[in-house]
This record gives C-alpha cells, sequence and structure tokens, in this order.
C-alpha cells in the first residue's frame, strides 16, 4: 500500500481506520439448528465451533451479505428475523414478520432483505435497519428458496407447489416471469456467471437449469433422491441428496453427472467458501458439517455442530 499518494492526513486516518476495523482471518460458518433453537459458528480454517448464538423459534433460514457484517435468519416458529452482529457474534434486533418465513436471501448491498413466506405465498421485502416489513411481492404457491444475482438486480424464489420458479425484478418488485421446473423445487441458487438458475426440485430428484435470458429450461439433470439445495464451485454443481445421504455432483458447463459423495445423514444445507476450494454440507439428522475438497471430491474435514441443522442460503461469511 502506497500512502504517500493521499491528501495530507489521509494517511493516518487511513491506519487508525484499518486498525479499527474489524479483521476476518478466514471464512466462518453460521449454521442454522433448528432443534437446539441456536447458531454454531464455525471457524472453518480448523473447522471448530468457536460460539453458539441463542436464537429461538426454530431457525432454518440464513443469508450473510458479501459485506459479511450481518446474519439475517429466519425463524418460522416465531415468525420472526434475528439479525445477528457477526463480529460481536449475538443478536442484536429481532424483526416481526408473519405467515411462515423459511428461505431468505440478502441484496447484494445489504438491504433489503427478501424473506419467502410458506403459508401466504409472498416475499417479503424487509428493511433490516428500520426493522418492519416493507412491501410484499405474490409469488408461487409454498415460496421456499429465494436467492438474489450478484448484481442485485433480479431475485428468484422456489414456488414449491407450484412447480415453478418465479424471477423478480428487484428495482420494480415486480414478477417478470414464471417458469415451469421439476416437481416441488425447494432450493434455487445461480450460476457462477449468474445466467443460469438451479431449481432444486425435490419431488422429482432432479436440478431444473433455467436459462435467464431465455427464461425457459435450458437442461433437467438427474442427482440422488429427494434433493434440497444446490452451490455452483469450481466449474461444478454440488446437490444434497436429502434420502441418499449424499451430495450430486455435475459438470456447470456440460450437466454430466461427475460424482456421488457419500456424506451424513439427510444432508441439507450446501455452500462454498472462498475461492471455491471447499464446499461445506450440514447434516440434518447428524448434527454434523463436512467439508469436501472441490478437486479430489473427497470429504477432508467434518465439525459436530448443534442439534438440527438446516443453514437453508448462504450461511458462511466469506474472509475479508
Amino acid at each position: 500500500m502506497v500512502l504517500r499518494s493521499l491528501r495530507p492526513g489521509a494517511a493516518a486516518a487511513l491506519a487508525i481506520g484499518l486498525l479499527l476495523s474489524p479483521a476476518v482471518a478466514g471464512d466462518t460458518a453460521f449454521v442454522t439448528n433448528q432443534s437446539s433453537d441456536d447458531v454454531s459458528v464455525v471457524d472453518l480454517d480448523t473447522m471448530a465451533v468457536t460460539k453458539t448464538i441463542p436464537i429461538g423459534g426454530k431457525p432454518a433460514g440464513i443469508a450473510i451479505p458479501p459485506d459479511g457484517l450481518h446474519a439475517f435468519v429466519t425463524s418460522p416458529e416465531s415468525k420472526s428475523l434475528a439479525v445477528i452482529d457477526t463480529v460481536k457474534g449475538e443478536v442484536v434486533k429481532r424483526i416481526p414478520l408473519a405467515g411462515g418465513p423459511l428461505g431468505v436471501a440478502v441484496h447484494p448491498s445489504g438491504a433489503p432483505v427478501y424473506v419467502a413466506d410458506w403459508f401466504e405465498h409472498e416475499l417479503f421485502v424487509v428493511d433490516p435497519v428500520g426493522g418492519a416489513i416493507t412491501q410484499r411481492v405474490q409469488v408461487g404457491q409454498s415460496p421456499s428458496g429465494v436467492a438474489v444475482s450478484a448484481d442485485g438486480r433480479t431475485i428468484v424464489t422456489a414456488d414449491r407447489d407450484s412447480n415453478q420458479i418465479s424471477i423478480i425484478d428487484a428495482g420494480s418488485l415486480t414478477v417478470t416471469a414464471t417458469v415451469p421446473v421439476g416437481e416441488r423445487p425447494f432450493g434455487v441458487s445461480f450460476s457462477a456467471d449468474g445466467k443460469q438458475v438451479y431449481a432444486v426440485n425435490v419431488g422429482s430428484n432432479a436440478v431444473s437449469v433455467v436459462d435467464l435470458a431465455t427464461r425457459k429450461l435450458a437442461a433437467t439433470v438427474p442427482v440422488g433422491e429427494r434433493p434440497y439445495v444446490g452451490a455452483a464451485a469450481a466449474g461444478k454443481v454440488f446437490v444434497t441428496d436429502q434420502y441418499g445421504g449424499t451430495v450430486s455432483v455435475f459438470d456447470a458447463a456440460t450437466h454430466a453427472v461427475v460424482k456421488t459423495i457419500q456424506v451424513g445423514e439427510y444432508p441439507e444445507g450446501i455452500e462454498a467458501g472462498s475461492g471455491d476450494a471447499y464446499v461445506y454440507v450440514v447434516n440434518w439428522f447428524d448434527n454434523v458439517m463436512m467439508k469436501i475438497d472441490t478437486a479430489t471430491l473427497d470429504v477432508v474435514g467434518e465439525v459436530e455442530v448443534g442439534d438440527g441443522p438446516r443453514a437453508f442460503g448462504a450461511f458462511i461469511r466469506k474472509a475479508r
């Protein structure tokens, strides 16, 4: 860093700012544990739990924006959204919602937060600072997963009981298209280049690949039994298969299945860490999170977390 090019006094100010900024050594996972009503904080370098944060209300969904400063957790039973300060490791706000809040995503800027309402078939738009729902968007029946594109322009919901995904313009908050997919889509995520959406269909044991430009189905990829959610990493897509106790891996370009990896019992949440070197999968019935090497496709580590881990959404705070 060259400080001499800064205006007078700026170098000292920058140095002070760097000292005061919270340092994050590596990736950290925030795993929602539905049965124990808490979140396990896991250092992904050491694969050790460093803290447990009480939540309540049977936490399930989670979203962490790119700045990593907060984690947003849905509690379906208490109909609320908990805001966690990830540096302090504590809940700093609880926002009342309604219906059946489940899937959650957050705009890349850190706000607003988007929450799928399973019962009322809506997407809540939540102001995390004001602590209130500011708008509701009608989507398909029983929306579960929610995802936001990296540029923040597009929101997608998996509408489980409508067998479709809804594509929403984030600026106008209007549904611009609905695309039929497989049976009972649950998890939804974007491809690495943002050009495709992966809808994981628990009822048809397949992943629907949707082209965002044409708003049409581009491919259907068979995976394991009762798949839950997928994550793109290192040119591949990793999909948790609940009943199979496996992670199905397919090539993101050719859609050819590469490998089926044996993991724990009832795997659910999955996400890639920084640099795509590893993906992390949470096993609901085993109370264990596993670390998979994306090059060798081997399980290389695991850690016991809380009871009934779900980690449905973006649960990793990336290194900064």
